[in-house]
């Protein structure tokens, strides 16, 4: 898919519209075991508000992709549904007008925990039910619509206007861990995208100007989801410096991720065959590697999000220049 800019769930930030007036903030922790520590792989959240007849209400309060949720609720009866592969916990969960931080088991060692009924109990304790894995080919109950919406935009950092420019937005059925491994089955060129799907989970792929950012997605049936997607973003405004001066004539720029693979080779992020090139980059550290004819540069670059980095290369001549790969094995 060319080169890899993203990271998977972890490579993009998304916001999900939601205001809750009066909230608390809520952190929810996906852990492997009681005791154990925070997991590093996605987890898809939702949670689901329960109200005073403790009947669940159908649209998600709040969502999430990381295997740390963290959101504001106001105080009440909630359903918390994990989803971890094709395991998914449902688990009650009481709000006060406290911080809550909550260790959520996503494993089968929370076997034992089950879904929310009517009736939360008065004491504030989950009630239970059971856990069983999604089965991918049961049929949606015939009250529920299969279809869900998906709007998603992207902002170039905090505090910006949406990108108006076209966006490749690519969309692919998620498998645990690994983006490339799923399958595409929808794709737009526009600045915002709106996608009508099967309620599942997604990979959401947007190429823009060199970035690229992948975001795993959860869709329960027959809602509608906002996202914005946040590259957090900054410039790069790059010039080489030969002997004589700043060079005039067209410059081969790369820019490459800061520690080099197993191989010792670099992986590249973006290039450029401008003398002076302003390039969009995502916050981060990176090195610049700048090449005329027989001369060559490399220093580092650290980029911020809103901001312009201004990098001076200067060339010299010699053995040395580092081997850029598309991607490194």
């Amino acid at each position: 898919m060319g080169t890899q800019f993203g990271r998977l769930a972890l490579a993009a930030a998304f916001m999900f519209v939601a205001s809750p007036v009066f909230a608390t903030p809520v952190t929810l922790n996906a852990v492997d075991r009681p005791g154990g520590a925070v997991l590093n792989e996605p987890i898809q959240w939702r949670v689901l508000q329960i109200d005073k007849k403790g009947k669940i209400v159908p649209t998600p309060v709040a969502v999430g992709s990381d295997s740390v949720l963290k959101t504001d609720l106001k105080p009440g009866h909630y359903q918390v549904v994990a989803i971890r592969g094709t395991l998914t916990i449902k688990q009650g969960m009481v709000i006060g007008s406290g911080n809550e931080v909550r260790n959520i088991v996503v494993s089968d060692a929370n076997a034992a925990v089950k879904p929310i009924t009517t009736g939360a109990a008065a004491t504030g304790a989950p009630a239970t039910g059971t856990v069983k894995p999604i089965d991918p080919t049961a049929a949606p109950p015939a009250a529920v619509v299969a279809n869900s919406k998906l709007n998603i935009g992207m902002i170039p950092n905090s505090g910006r206007s949406f990108i108006t420019e076209p966006i490749d937005w690519q969309i692919f059925t998620y498998t645990k861990g690994v983006t490339e491994n799923g399958q595409m089955v929808a794709e737009k060129n526009t600045p915002n995208a709106t996608f009508n799907l099967p309620a599942g989970s997604y990979v959401v792929r947007a190429l823009y100007k060199g970035t690229q950012s992948d975001l795993v997605i959860p869709l329960a049936p027959g809602q509608a989801y906002n996202y914005t997607i946040n590259l957090y973003a900054g410039q790069a405004k790059l010039t080489a410096i030969k002997s004589s001066g700043p060079a005039r004539d067209a410059v081969s720029w790369q820019i490459v991720r800061e520690k080099p693979g197993p191989d010792g080779k670099y992986e590249l992020v973006t290039a450029s065959s401008e003398a002076s090139p302003q390039l969009l980059m995502r916050e981060g550290n990176y090195l610049v590697l700048a090449k005329v004819g027989d001369l060559w540069g490399m220093q580092p670059l650290a980029i911020k999000a809103g901001r312009i980095t201004t990098a001076s290369v200067k060339l010299q001549t010699g053995a040395g220049a580092p081997i850029v790969v598309a991607s490194v094995n």
